[in-house]
Formats: structure tokens, C-alpha cells, sequence
């Protein structure tokens, strides 16, 4: 599954006598239109949506999700190896025989090849000055199959994000993406479901082995995956970033070649709610509550 790593080269452009910013020019051209472009569809959708719920309702949802986020990083000697975004599912307050823990899911891939890194979550929103807190992988999917991890943070309890309904993942359902580019800042991305499997039909095709991955169109960068993938209207969790696709274009100068990495329109991949379902079927047994959200049977 593609994920932040990979940037297949789709294509290369030389210009061996030329002026390499002569070549980039009409690359950057229509990147900039269609960024604008994207800007105005975004605005116009943002306007509508506060006209339906009011201003009021919108910012709480988004209090909400951002409260709800995490900067997840892992650390080894000291030095940061990984970084990605988070969300909570679960928590429990502090009672007998046991302390606050919150839970927090997010892509397993930012904890590959780290198996003697130290995890650590930093809160966002209202709980962005607690400091960060050391972390625990409860569990961790394979990247290939499940890009999925599950973490227990010890101490703090933050209010968890319910799962959507499989009805609310819906071709050009607005959504709102929640995560830390490059690990640094938060960022709040705006956007549409573009892309679901043919037949629409999530949970068959997750029975079947088809494509499951759902696509959204909104442009996230480096440090978001793990992030949540919120119904703008509710809040609820419609599924977690697990990468997006990038062109590399290659342009040869007269001394030098450059290459410039290029967000593919339309290609951030999420795993969508009813995956999440299935990853935290054997949740309870774990030692953990049940996350709200989940249907009766734990699974679609």
C-alpha cells in the first residue's frame, strides 16, 4: 500500500543546454491554478457547511477532533526516527486498580524497522500543554495488509472520537483531516471522499479481498499519517491517513539535475472505518474498553 515513502518517478524532463526554471515554469503553472482552483471549491464548501450547522457547531466539531489528536513520534538514543499523527478511540478515568489511560490509533508503518525506539504522544488542542507522554504498543497490524497500530498512553484521559456509520462513507462526503506535518505543526486539511470501492459496498469487499482503501482529495504532506479522517458535519472517525501518492519530476540543468515531489490530486489513502472494526475486533480482550462506535458484534 502506498504510503509517504514512496515517490514513484512518473516523469523526467530534460533540458541539457536549458534554463532548468524555464522547464519547471508550466509545472508550477498549473500547479498553482489548480491549487487555486482547490482553494475556491474548499472556500465555497467550507461557507456551505456553516451555513447549514452555523458557525458555532462547526468550530466545536472541530475542538473536538483537534482535542482528539495526537503527534505520535519514536525515538531511539534520543533521536527522533518516526513521526505521525494519532486519534483516540478510547479512554477510561482513573479508578480502583487503575490509572487514566487514553488509547490512540494510527498507521503501524510509522513504527516499522523501530523495534528499540521509544513511543511518545503529544496532545493537541486544549490538552497541548500537558507535555508528552510515553507510549505502549497494544497492537500493530501488517503494513501490507492493515496499516493500523494501536497505542495505551498512561496518565492522561482525553475524550475519545466516536467511529462513524458505514452509511456515512459516502462519494463526496466532506471530511476534515487532522494531523502534523513533518512532526512540527498542527494542520487541519479540508476535502471530499473521492474515491470508494466500485460497488460502494466497504464491508463486502473487505470480506471478499478487494481494494478496501478509501481516497480523499485532501492534501496532506510528510508527518500526517495516522491522522484522522473526520465527517465534517458530526466528527465522527470515517478512518485514519495511511500515505498518499507523489510524482517525482526530474529536471536536468546545465550543471545540476533537480527534482521536485509533486501531491498527486485526488491520492490520499485512507483505511476506512469499517477496517478499523475489524482491527480492533478482539479489542476487549485486550485489556482495554470497548471503544464507542462499535457495533454489537464488533464487526461490519
Amino acid at each position: 500500500m502506498p504510503r509517504e515513502s514512496t515517490t514513484p518517478a512518473l516523469a523526467q524532463v530534460g533540458t541539457p543546454q536549458g534554463d532548468a526554471w524555464a522547464t519547471l515554469r508550466p509545472w508550477l503553472t498549473a500547479l498553482s491554478v489548480a491549487a487555486g482552483i482547490s482553494a475556491l471549491w474548499l472556500s465555497t464548501a467550507g461557507c456551505a457547511a456553516v451555513g447549514v450547522g452555523g458557525s458555532e457547531e462547526r468550530h466545536a466539531v472541530i475542538a473536538r477532533i483537534v482535542a482528539a489528536s495526537a503527534r505520535v513520534t519514536v525515538e531511539r538514543g534520543g533521536r527522533r526516527v518516526g513521526t505521525g499523527s494519532g486519534v483516540v478511540i478510547a479512554s477510561q478515568a482513573e479508578g480502583p486498580g487503575a490509572g487514566a489511560i487514553s488509547y490512540v490509533l494510527t498507521a503501524a508503518h510509522i513504527l516499522d524497522a523501530k523495534e528499540e525506539g521509544l513511543v511518545f504522544v503529544r496532545f493537541a488542542g486544549e490538552y497541548a500543554g500537558r507535555g508528552r507522554f510515553a507510549a505502549t504498543v497494544v497492537r500493530q497490524g501488517n503494513t501490507d495488509r492493515l496499516d493500523l497500530a494501536l497505542l495505551r498512553v498512561g496518565g492522561i484521559v482525553v475524550p475519545p472520537i466516536p467511529l462513524a456509520a458505514d452509511e456515512q462513507v459516502r462519494l463526496g462526503e466532506e471530511v476534515l483531516v487532522v494531523g502534523f506535518p513533518w512532526g512540527r505543526r498542527l494542520g487541519l486539511f479540508g476535502g471530499i471522499v473521492s474515491q470508494v470501492p466500485l460497488d460502494g459496498a466497504e464491508g463486502r469487499a473487505a470480506e471478499q479481498g478487494g481494494d478496501q482503501t478509501l481516497t480523499v482529495d485532501a492534501a496532506v504532506s510528510n508527518g500526517v499519517s495516522g491522522g484522522g479522517v473526520f465527517h465534517a458535519a458530526t466528527g465522527s472517525l470515517l478512518g485514519v491517513v495511511e500515505g498518499y501518492q507523489t510524482a517525482s519530476i526530474a529536471v536536468k540543468g546545465r550543471t545540476q539535475t533537480y527534482s521536485v515531489r509533486v501531491p498527486m490530486p485526488g491520492e490520499t489513502y485512507v483505511v476506512s472505518v469499517g477496517r478499523i472494526r475489524q482491527f480492533l475486533d478482539r479489542f476487549p480482550s485486550e485489556g482495554t474498553p470497548e471503544p464507542p462506535g462499535r457495533s454489537p458484534t464488533g464487526r461490519d
